[in-house]
């Protein structure tokens, strides 16, 4: 039930990238303002996790999960009627974005995390599947129904896709009623009080991790589709580059899951952030090259780390933290998420406009990789409160 409420959210998520370049063309706007509405709605993933952690501990995975369905379509069906940029980012951006945050990765690896104390890495990973699977068909399937019907049709499905499976698909989801104490830590669940989680030092070294790999990850996302169609790529392949990379991301999850619960959590995102820099620096080649082929090499290295950051930090969360306050605990450790998910996508239109080149982006998101890769290695288990 995670998998596949995590497959469509973040497939409407992911699919924003083939609305781009029609929402410039209609609207005639910047890369920048066009990608600031889908900035909000990353924003919103991040911002609204106090709000979604408590109301996951207070309501339950079932009515957390179906009410925000029921918004998020709501919001998406307004957004098809919509007939200016400003509109669009009213009901498509904080509408939509607030019901899909509530149905996001957030929720569902909590549930994921808490079922499975004993194996936490490659539990979050199966149920992220979802996230690089609806990625992968969502970005193909919203490249040919935009190219078919145009993107007010588009949303038109991914409004109906949230109303007659999300909603019925999470009539039985729930979190366990007997929360075990981490075998990580070995700390009992009652001990772990919001309170007691922001004094401590791991919270905000996780949090670190959150937020400077929102920042580099949503930017490749948000404009690879802009960038290579720039380099002479035609808009279906390019559009097929960005949906491999959410194909190739399943291996590199249940990989990074495997990992995480074998060599440890910062070690395998390492060797993960590693892979993307390769990615990146493949696409970089592209440019300066010319060569398509290029690309493949990106799909391949940087699709192995997509998603990776996610795993990690959530894992690591729960080895520290877990217990009855867990979803309100990693809801405030989310709140990192949004502001770098909206710095990244943004700063990447910022910096085409001034440049011309995605290349110095680039850059920006090798260095906030690094930095996280470091915060990553810094959290240690927190004394029990």
């Amino acid at each position: 039930m995670a998998a596949l409420t995590l497959a469509i959210q973040n497939g409407i998520v992911m699919a924003f990238a083939v609305l781009y370049l029609p929402l410039i063309r209609e609207f005639g706007a910047s890369h920048a303002e066009v990608a600031s509405v889908q900035a909000i709605v990353l924003l919103l993933g991040g911002a609204a996790g106090p709000l979604v952690g408590a109301a996951l501990d207070r309501l339950g995975a079932r009515r957390l999960v179906q009410s925000g369905a029921a918004l998020a379509a709501v919001g998406l069906i307004a957004a098809s009627r919509a007939t200016s940029l400003p509109a669009i980012a009213l009901v498509y951006g904080l509408v939509g974005g607030l019901g899909l945050a509530a149905l996001g990765s957030q929720v569902n690896m909590v549930i994921a995390a808490m079922w499975y104390p004993a194996a936490r890495g490659r539990a979050i990973a199966v149920a992220d599947l979802g996230t690089g699977f609806g990625a992968f068909c969502f970005i193909t399937l919203g490249q040919a129904l935009t190219s078919a019907w145009g993107w007010r049709a588009t949303l038109l499905v991914w409004a109906g896709l949230l109303l007659v499976v999300v909603i019925p698909a999470n009539a039985l989801q729930r979190l366990p009623d007997d929360p075990r104490p981490s075998p990580a830590t070995g700390a009992r669940p009652a001990d772990w009080t919001l309170a007691a989680a922001l004094r401590a030092p791991a919270f905000w070294w996780l949090a670190a991790t959150r937020f400077f790999a929102a920042c580099a990850f949503p930017l490749m996302n948000t404009h690879l589709v802009a960038y290579a169609v720039g380099h002479g790529i035609p808009p279906e392949e390019a559009a097929a580059a960005l949906g491999s990379v959410s194909l190739v991301s399943l291996a590199g999850r249940l990989t990074t899951g495997w990992l995480a619960d074998r060599i440890g959590r910062a070690q395998t995102l390492t060797v993960m952030y590693a892979s993307a820099l390769a990615g990146v620096a493949c696409l970089a080649l592209l440019a300066l090259t010319g060569s398509p082929a290029w690309l493949l090499g990106y799909v391949v290295f940087y699709g192995m780390a997509q998603g990776s950051s996610g795993i990690i930090a959530s894992a690591r969360a729960a080895d520290v933290f877990a217990g009855p306050a867990f979803g309100t605990i990693f809801g405030w450790l989310s709140l990192s998420i949004g502001p770098g998910e909206a710095i990244g996508a943004w700063v990447g239109g910022w910096i085409y406009d001034r440049s011309g080149s995605y290349l110095p982006a680039f850059g920006f998101v090798a260095l906030a990789l690094a930095i996280g890769l470091g915060a990553i290695w810094r959290v240690r288990p927190a004394p029990h409160p």
